[in-house]
Formats: structure tokens, sequence, C-alpha cells
């Protein structure tokens, strides 16, 4: 296979490379041998994120979701924004890389199989065409639960059963691209809490305004905060930001990061707000948690030792 990038996983991103071993199962069964990834990934805020290659034994893809890259090939060059994917065919010498001002957040997957190419063909990239090697996607979210999935996977261990499901989803993914691309006014109207929420997690370092989320969705402000808190019974930027302190709360009992740190980590410059905020959601300021929590660990620690 076409070998992935080494870039540097920043927090947040994730690469897997199936092994050898299972990718040979997958070539081999007839429920996957048509279609399999060889290996996916999530690459958050890539900066420097490059990679040329004159050589390309695999099918790769690439979704942007958020900031801005360029793309080149034999026969094409462009620009990938959010909302679309780029398909780089096996055999097809490219490069591409990450705008320096808005790097760019993709998930991407090295693929193949039998009948990859039969799949390019169905969602419309064709080699030796005149036309760039790109889809433009509307209501694009609605695809996330399923990248979710297959991204979750990574935090298993991968058997070949895992792997198939990976295959199966995969698959699904695939074949919905058309269907968003040429009858974005089928979908449902509305939003998917699921995809929105992983949008949120994906971004909980940064400091997202009301603007953000309803332009995520396709909806006006007014109707997507409506329609928010019918679904969870709180404002979005409150949903938002209570993530953000669960998420703080298990930074402060796992690692010993300053609290000056965690605040950065979540797009907080000013400590003290951040501070101020963790202990109108949890309970109590960070720093008397973290004691907290130790304490209940010591006390944890010697229950189990007089136990013995």
């Amino acid at each position: 296979m076409s070998q992935p990038s080494d870039w540097p996983l920043p927090a947040g991103s994730s690469r897997l490379l199936l092994p050898h071993n299972i990718t040979r199962q997958l070539a081999q069964h007839p429920l996957s041998s048509q279609l399999y990834p060889v290996a996916y990934g999530h690459y958050l805020e890539a900066r420097d994120h490059r990679v040329r290659r004159s050589t390309h034994t695999d099918h790769l893809l690439i979704f942007c979701h958020a900031g801005r890259g360029f793309y080149r090939t034999e026969q094409h060059r462009g620009t990938i924004t959010a909302g679309e994917v780029l398909f780089l065919p096996k055999g097809v010498a490219h490069s591409y890389h990450s705008d320096p001002e808005q790097p760019w957040s993709i998930y991407w997957t090295h693929f193949a199989g039998e009948h990859s190419q039969q799949f390019m063909d169905y969602i419309g990239i064709q080699r030796h065409t005149g036309r760039p090697p790109v889809l433009t996607l509307r209501r694009w979210q609605a695809l996330l639960p399923d990248v979710t999935e297959l991204l979750n996977l990574q935090h298993q261990r991968l058997t070949f059963e895992r792997a198939m499901l990976a295959a199966a989803l995969l698959r699904k993914l695939l074949a919905q691209l058309p269907l968003l691309v040429r009858d974005p006014d089928k979908l449902e109207s509305g939003f998917n809490l699921t995809a929105l929420d992983r949008f949120m997690r994906d971004n909980s370092h940064r400091q997202l305004e009301l603007d953000d989320f309803a332009a995520f969705t396709g909806l006006s402000r007014y109707y997507f905060s409506k329609r928010f808190r019918e679904l969870t019974g709180l404002p979005p930027i409150r949903y938002f930001n209570e993530m953000k302190m669960q998420a703080a709360r298990k930074m402060l009992e796992e690692t010993e990061q300053s609290v000056r740190q965690i605040a950065l980590s979540f797009g907080f410059d000013d400590p003290y707000y951040f501070s101020r905020l963790f202990k109108k959601v949890i309970g109590m300021a960070p720093q008397r948690y973290r004691e907290a929590a130790e304490d209940r660990q010591d006390s944890h620690e010697e229950r189990t030792h007089d136990g013995r």
C-alpha cells in the first residue's frame, strides 16, 4: 500500500494502519474483497501536513471538514475546503498540502479491493477525464455518525471482525456520496445531533460562537437555536461549554497539567474565567476538584490495601 504520511499527530488526531495479515484476510474474504480500508484516520488542524507521491498503489479519499488545503496531479490542481472530498485514484502521482494560514482538518482513508474502480466510477471519479477528482457535498454532516463509528474502532483491539465492520462502514460511506451531491433537497431538514456533537468535540480546543454551529448545520441562528433547545433542553453555547468542563474534569483527574495548561487546551486564554466556569458547571474550583480527586484515590488505595 502507499505509505500514509508520518506527519506528527497533534491532540485529537488519529491514524490507523491495518496490519498486513488483516488486510490479506479482507482481500480474500468474499464479503470484503470488493472494497476495504488499508489505513484511515483524522487529522485535526493539520498544520505543515504535506505529502508527495510519485507511486500510488491504492486509492485515497480525503474529506475536508474545516480549513483549506491544496492538491496537484498531472491533470489537475486545485483547492479543497470544508465539505469537499478529494479522490486520488490508484496509480495517479500526486501531491497535497494544508494551507499554512487556514490548516485543514481532514478525515482520510487509503482503500483497495476488487471493485474499487467500480465504486469510483459510481461516485463519478474517473481517470482520464477532464473533471477534477473532487466532490462538493451538501449536508455532509449526515456522514459523521458513520465516520465516528469507524474512528472509534481505532480504540479497540483490532480483530478481523472489527476490520470487517470497518470495511462495511467504508462501503456505506462511499455509497452515500452521490446522494449527498445529487439529491440535497431529499435529505431530512434540521440537523443530526450526533454529527453536531462530534463537531463540538473535534473543536473543543476552540472558542466557537453560535454562528459557527448554525453554519455547520446549514440553518439560521434562530431556527438552529430553537431546534437545539428542543433536542437537548440547553442553549448551544452552554451545552458546548459544559462538554468542555466535563473533559477538563477528566484531565484534572488523569494528568498533571496545570489549570492554566488545561484552560488553554480548551481555548480559554484567561485561566480565571475558565476556573469560574468550571466551578459553575462542576460545583468546585479546578484545583479543589483535583485535590478532592486525589483524596478519593488515596482513600480507595487504603481500602484496597486493608482488604488484602
